[in-house]
């Protein structure tokens, strides 16, 4: 396809030219003349009588279309463009380092705690019997707190870190840390109900780090829906597959002590959540 040609302004101007463009640039005034070659007419470019400024003319039979094409075509390029998704849009929000630091030092304290009060466990773990029998509500968020061990202690003191920052920033550190706790929280609660009526007793942050790594999932699973509508279901259910990839490799554990159920549930909670966030934060675009 030929480019506009430019000319000279002249008092012999063929009266059969008319213009039907002014632009403050040559290049803007090239993008249009593009147009009027698409539809199969010929048109030039003249400099303006304002230095610096550019007329695109075009032949007087065509000319009422042409004008309707690039009033169309300038509507088009005036119309926002979505920006793609780049690898730092998740991070919306400060990660709260503050509320983290407050849950690390809660942890650590409650496993002080522990080693001076040999009783705390049996109190304050999660329990099936304690919150079905004795009706002891607050089991499923105190067991969050308590540890069998240092290294136990560790690794959910670390992982939770990541995956809990990663919420904080997707979500804001209040609504984030909420969510993770009381996701945390409901996943005991799960467990205890589907083990009862033997007697099932577990401690430790996984449920709620697990949990966690479930709204991360959920976020991930609405902002694909969001963003790419069109793709295969695979591709769209791609960061839950991530999650239960991670579940499965973090926390199915080969230790028998390991409280498999809680991590499920806890993930399952943040995923459902997660998704629900999502959703909340945006209308998603119907398939089709």
């Amino acid at each position: 396809m030929d480019a506009p040609t430019e000319t000279d302004p002249s008092p012999e101007t063929d009266e059969n030219w008319v213009q039907v463009g002014h632009y403050p640039t040559r290049e803007q005034a090239y993008d249009h003349g593009l147009v009027i070659l698409a539809m199969g007419e010929a048109c030039r470019v003249e400099p303006a009588e304002r230095s610096g400024e550019f007329e695109l003319h075009a032949e007087s039979p065509p000319a009422d279309r042409i004008s309707k094409e690039l009033d169309a075509y300038g509507r088009e390029i005036a119309l926002p463009v979505e920006k793609p998704a780049v690898l730092g849009d998740w991070a919306r929000h400060p990660a709260g380092g503050w509320l983290c630091g407050i849950w690390i030092a809660a942890l650590i304290a409650v496993f002080y705690w522990q080693g001076e009060d040999a009783s705390l466990v049996g109190r304050a773990a999660s329990s099936s019997v304690g919150l079905i029998e004795r009706g002891e509500w607050w089991r499923p968020f105190t067991g969050l707190f308590l540890h069998a061990d240092v290294p136990h202690l560790a690794g959910n003191l670390v992982i939770g870190t990541v995956f809990a920052t990663l919420v904080a920033r997707s979500v804001g550190a209040l609504k984030g840390w909420a969510m993770i706790l009381a996701c945390g929280t409901l996943g005991n609660a799960l467990t205890s109900r589907l083990t009862y009526s033997e007697s099932f007793v577990s401690l430790g942050a996984s449920t709620a780090v697990f949990a966690a790594l479930g709204i991360l999932s959920g976020l991930g699973i609405l902002e694909t829906l969001r963003s790419r509508a069109r793709l295969p279901w695979a591709k769209i259910a791609a960061p839950v597959l991530g999650g239960v990839i991670l579940l499965g490799m973090l926390g199915g554990g080969h230790d028998p002590r390991t409280d498999v159920l809680g991590h499920v549930f806890g993930f399952g909670s943040g995923l459902m959540a997660g998704m629900a966030a999502g959703a909340l934060a945006g209308k998603i675009p119907a398939r089709s």
